[in-house]
């Protein structure tokens, strides 16, 4: 399927093609989201090999997770999806190597926020808790946050797209984290 054709189909439309167990939502899953995928999966593993690999994992899970899975976004999902099958990737190839990768420098410094934190991140309390976070930071902010801390974006990368010095980004994000922290353990998450 050819990429102007996969943006014609809309979340809804893949949605039921899914249900329909019906391939071809696969291919407009790839060819719509596979770059998202990519890179997410390399901004945390390093690797394009793991990337590619990552991709695949991503569209068998989506395969196998939706029904009874009913997403409401595709690029969310795949998203959260390729974030899970990255870092898993990062931590068995870690178990042995303990190599320094993105993905345990954002661990290192996520960890002031709390420890234990990415074992939660799935529950609703604190999904709300982030999101609300997130929709009162400048736009400026939440993306130097989310590309950080959701696409494992390399601080370098990031200052450079925003024209910014890689220090101002580190303090942005330092700030941020205090008061995420803050903001946790005032609407009742204790960390």
């Amino acid at each position: 399927m050819r990429k102007r054709e996969a943006d014609k189909i809309n979340d809804r439309d893949i949605i039921t093609l899914l249900h329909e167990r019906n391939e071809e939502a696969l291919h407009v899953i790839a060819e719509r989201y596979g770059r998202l995928i990519r890179k997410i999966a390399i901004n945390i593993t390093d690797s394009a090999e793991c990337a590619d690999e990552c991709l695949n994992d991503t569209l068998f899970d989506v395969w196998n997770t939706v029904p009874p899975q009913d997403p409401i976004s595709i690029s969310s999902y795949v998203s959260m999806l390729s974030r899970r099958r990255a870092i898993d990737r990062v931590r068995n190839a870690t178990a042995a190597k303990r190599d320094r990768t993105a993905f345990t420098a954002v661990g290192e410094e996520f960890a002031e926020v709390a420890d234990g934190l990415d074992e939660h991140l799935d529950s609703i309390r604190i999904q709300s808790a982030v999101n609300a976070f997130l929709r009162h930071q400048a736009p400026t902010n939440r993306e130097i946050f989310i590309s950080r801390y959701f696409d494992f974006e390399p601080i370098d990368s990031i200052s450079a797209r925003l024209h910014m010095t890689p220090n101002a980004v580190k303090i942005r994000l330092n700030r941020m984290r205090k008061k995420l922290r803050s903001d946790l353990q005032k609407g009742g998450v204790h960390i």
